[in-house]
């Protein structure tokens, strides 16, 4: 499992796994029905991990006691399961059991270029796992970080060019036929994209998530301005981005946010956070981005 981990951190661009194992009075023997181990971490290899762990409790409580060499019959067995492992934690999440093959599909083959196909690639990679997502502008910054090591290109280029290329794959991917996501005698019919990225992607835990006009990203807003201030927060971000030339937006967001704090529309603390922390800051430099490509 070593390799297929790290393999995983590689793909993933995990410099560091804060993933720690803990399994106190392991046994083995058919005796055993369960083994209670203590996993702590939100590195992308939990999923792995846990599902490894599953076939290597099942192998002892099955094998604990005919095996001469018990850890390399263990060793054995994980090398032959971790492939299975790996497609049904995905098959579980409702995603694409096979990532890489998504490129070459009939959507991938009626996307533009190998930079909107390397984006689809890693979309559908990224929904097939269960760690958590804490928020939409950290997926942003992934796929950009991702596709900058593809193509030997900077992070902020595709952090600029993402939510263009997010709604052409959106749009190609919501064409065609549709998927059955029900059943026979209660189908429920929705787009190749709904399907196997959207839905997936919403399982991930997003308990970080703070959206433009989130109270925890904002916080309340004073009393006289009730009601309309976070679609005039949103507003304001969104006109300020959109009237600058792309190299200056980054620019007119920390004018617009110093703005938005003067006016009383958000805390300065809050403010002050958002302006310090630089995955937030793409975030909602990239969602604000999103909002301008649809319009």
């Amino acid at each position: 499992m070593h390799k297929s981990r790290n393999d995983l951190h590689r793909s993933h661009l995990v410099s560091w796994c804060d993933m720690k194992l803990a399994m106190p009075g392991l046994s083995t023997g058919r005796a055993v029905r369960s083994a209670l181990f203590e996993l702590t971490g939100e590195c992308v290899c939990r999923d792995l991990v846990v599902d490894v762990l599953q076939v290597v409790c099942e192998f002892l409580t099955e094998h604990g006691e005919d095996r001469t060499n018990l850890i390399g019959a263990v060793r054995s067995h994980v090398r032959k399961r971790v492939v299975d492992v790996f497609r049904s934690y995905r098959a579980r999440q409702g995603a694409q059991v096979k990532p890489r093959t998504v490129r070459q599909n009939r959507f991938g083959r009626a996307l533009p270029d190998e930079e909107h196909r390397a984006v689809l690639g890693h979309l559908v990679d990224e929904a097939g796992y269960s760690s958590p997502l804490p928020g939409h502008g950290y997926l942003l910054r992934r796929l950009a970080e991702r596709c900058a090591k593809e193509f030997d290109r900077p992070v902020p280029y595709y952090l600029e060019r993402l939510p263009a290329i997010l709604h052409t794959v959106k749009s190609v991917c919501s064409a065609g036929h549709r998927v059955n996501i029900g059943t026979r005698t209660a189908p429920e019919y929705v787009s190749w994209y709904d399907a196997y990225i959207d839905r997936p992607l919403g399982r991930r835990p997003d308990a970080n998530t703070q959206p433009l006009n989130d109270d925890n990203a904002w916080a309340s807003p004073a009393p006289e301005h009730a009601g309309d201030s976070d679609a005039v927060v949103v507003d304001l971000i969104v006109t300020a981005v959109a009237s600058a030339p792309s190299d200056t937006q980054p620019q007119a967001l920390r004018t617009a946010v110093l703005d938005l704090a003067d006016r009383g529309l958000v805390p300065r603390r809050r403010a002050a956070s958002l302006l310090a922390d630089q995955t937030r800051f793409d975030g909602v430099l990239a969602e604000a981005r999103e909002v301008i490509t649809r319009v």
